[in-house]
């Protein structure tokens, strides 16, 4: 393992790396796209006269280092300088979905009551046009317009052990868990992701992911701003409303680092399938899209990657990574400008024996799975056996990680904490294994589906029904359960779309594919609303939402069954 580079000072805090950035020998700013594509530029010292007028407004308020704060504001330039605000007042934020109602059943209301009460009751800050508030104690909500920065500013005394950011995971709606990170944390880690991209002046980068979100928020804003280059922003909304704006951006401003998850890079595919002429954008410069955060499909990063190809992209750019809240965010990375390493494993190995084997890709048995890199800079990763001994490389198991950059445990959850850690070892609670150098991570064990003595992972059953002609990506998921009635464990499949003939042949179809292709019978078809399928800010599935929902019996009406139909 590397030592931590000599760009590297342990010294740090966010603060200075602000002080660093506003300083540098050109005006670096962060360029924000609107929805008609136009940039408003905010510089990096402009950003620190900015978020210090701020601070004082919170300083106002009577906040004190260490106290906490919710931000939940609608514009990117809003949160980006209210967060720094918080940062040069020691005021720890935490930053979440802003809700756009707060009428009937809202994921972002209840987690932001959630986080609230966990938070012990912090100042909650909403953008101007958010006149509801749902209940909330009316003395806790602010307005960030209406604070009162006359004051004057006093820079506290922090230290990088000191917790800087929570960052709440999506959880289970009644109780998401705040990861506690440090100055520390986010320096080592940050530095990390400088090595592994190589990102120096005069780089850009892009961005259209959710600020709430650790890729959005630490990945394409706080990285750039250690490195002291140039970032810009797109709003999410506007992204999924119009992927082309992030295309556009891309080569406009000739962006050399991006992301996008899976569920992204499908919304490009559908956007760029729908249109009959396209602008003669540039991608040329691109030299990482960092491609994570959700399990990585092969067929989809393909298509876009050869979608493209006309367009200056290059193949090596495509980099599969693996990262998580927890490790503050980057895991892995394939090596820069490498292509992508696809293989192609013995399925019933896998699952039956837990061995890695490689078969040709157009093995009947095959599984493709894309590696997602080695190791980066500050960490360490293992794969263990269920009492956590390490295993062989080629074996399956469970990935453990150690190192400066993991977050020292749950805001307020003393329990959690100490069952999410083996000694040094973080738990993640993925499964993958190492061979030939990569590590590949294969499923969630939480989303291991039991059927006739094998195991099976949820997202590979979705991407083989995703085959199907009327199935697409983000719009059916899997999920196991045992029969009450027969004792027999059962395979669950959920589908957007509605009851009928059609749903019949869909059942047929996919029953059909399945027992063809992986051996694994479907028992029942459940038909959702688009919207029911629960997904977290970055597109990743939440299937547990959707099977607690099924055993609670909320979709006996829309489900159909194989006994029933005669399928």
């Amino acid at each position: 393992m590397p030592e931590i580079s000599a760009y590297y000072q342990p010294e740090l805090t966010l603060p200075d790396l602000l002080k660093r950035a506003a300083a540098f020998s050109e005006p670096l700013y962060i360029g924000y796209m609107d929805e008609q594509g136009e940039i408003d530029r905010q510089t990096y010292a402009e950003l620190q006269r900015e978020a210090t007028t701020l601070a004082c407004g919170l300083q106002a308020l009577g906040m004190q280092p260490c106290d906490k704060a919710i931000i939940a504001t609608r514009q990117n330039r809003e949160t980006i300088t209210l967060l720094w605000a918080c940062f040069l007042a020691g005021v720890v934020p935490t930053v979440l979905q802003p809700p756009l109602t707060f009428s009937g059943y809202n994921p972002a209301v209840e987690k932001l009551k959630n986080v609230y009460r966990q938070f012990g009751e912090p100042y909650i800050f909403f953008s101007k046009e958010m006149a509801e508030n749902d209940g909330l104690p009316a003395e806790k909500v602010r307005k960030v317009s209406e604070l009162d920065c006359s004051g004057d500013y006093k820079a506290p005394h922090l230290q990088p052990g000191d917790l800087a950011f929570v960052q709440f995971s999506s959880g289970s709606t009644g109780d998401p868990k705040g990861i506690m990170l440090t100055h520390r944390n986010l320096m080592v880690n940050m530095d990390a992701i400088r090595i592994g991209l190589d990102l120096n002046h005069p780089d850009h980068t892009g961005n259209w992911m959710p600020l709430f979100h650790d890729m959005g928020l630490i990945g394409y804003h706080l990285v750039p701003l250690y490195c002291s280059i140039y970032q810009f922003h797109t709003e999410t909304i506007d992204f999924i409303k119009n992927p082309g704006l992030w295309l556009d951006l891309m080569s406009e401003a000739r962006i050399n680092v991006t992301g996008c998850p899976n569920f992204g890079l499908a919304l490009v595919l559908r956007y760029l399938s729908r249109k009959k002429t396209l602008p003669e954008w540039d991608f040329s410069a691109m030299k990482a899209l960092l491609n994570g955060a959700e399990p990585i499909s092969v067929q989809i990063m393909n298509d876009f990657v050869e979608r493209l190809k006309p367009f200056g992209f290059r193949p090596e750019a495509m980099m599969p990574v693996y990262g998580m809240a927890e490790a503050t965010l980057a895991i892995s990375f394939t090596p820069l400008m490498q292509p992508s390493v696809i293989t192609a494993f013995d399925a019933v190995k896998l699952d039956m024996e837990g061995m890695a084997a490689e078969v040709p890709v157009d093995d009947p048995g095959a599984r493709l799975l894309s590696g997602v890199g080695i190791a980066l800079n500050d960490t360490w990763i293992r794969i263990t056996g269920h009492d956590d001994s390490p295993v062989e490389d080629g074996m399956t198991g469970h990935i453990q990680l150690k190192g400066p950059g993991i977050t020292g445990g749950y805001y307020q959850k003393p329990d959690a904490t100490r069952a999410a850690f083996c000694g040094e070892w973080l738990r993640t609670g993925d499964i993958g294994f190492f061979y030939k150098g990569n590590l590949y991570v294969s499923g969630r064990h939480k989303d291991i589906i039991f059927k006739n003595g094998r195991n099976y992972f949820a997202n590979d059953l979705e991407t083989m029904a995703c085959t199907v002609d009327e199935i697409s990506y983000g719009k059916v998921c899997f999920g196991g359960t045992t029969s009450r009635e027969t004792g027999h464990d059962k395979v669950i499949a959920f589908l957007a779309g509605s009851p009928g003939e059609k749903a019949t042949e869909t059942f047929r179809q996919l029953r059909n594919l399945l027992r063809a292709n992986l051996g694994i019978t479907i028992d029942e078809l459940v038909m959702v609303k688009s919207n029911e399928i629960p997904k977290t800010s970055s597109g990743k599935l939440q299937r547990y939402k959707l099977m607690q929902r099924y055993l609670a019996g909320d979709f006996a009406a829309v489900t159909l069954t194989a006994a029933n139909l005669n399928v």
